[in-house]
């Protein structure tokens, strides 16, 4: 397993886009909708942002979700022992991405793609 991203929310993408690249010399690692995916020049994890439109709290954070790559090979065996453990999947991506709910409370996303 390994660390592969961060989530965070963000009001204006464009603004966001901006500052990581004018600013702190990120690059844009592809797009998506609604979404703006930065790596580093030499890294391979991502700072994923997430546009939103409801006021976001800085008292309360701006955490949307973290990923965790699993190995392909490992993905299905995973997925067994979450739900022999009772560990619900609140949401889904294809058939390569779960969403489980951590006991803090924080959305974590298996992958495997």
């Amino acid at each position: 397993m390994a660390l592969r991203h961060i989530a965070l929310r963000t009001r204006d993408l464009e603004k966001t886009r901006r500052f990581y690249l004018d600013h702190l010399g990120l690059r844009e690692a592809f797009t998506h909708p609604g979404m703006l995916f930065l790596e580093t020049p030499r890294g391979q994890d991502l700072l994923n942002f997430i546009e939103v439109r409801q006021r976001i709290d800085p008292n309360a954070g701006g955490l949307d979700h973290f990923g965790i790559h699993v190995a392909p090979h490992r993905f299905a065996a995973l997925r067994r022992r979450l739900k022999t453990a009772g560990v619900k999947v609140v949401g889904r991506r294809g058939r390569s991405s779960i969403y489980i709910q951590d006991p803090n409370g924080y959305i974590v996303e298996l992958y495997s793609d």
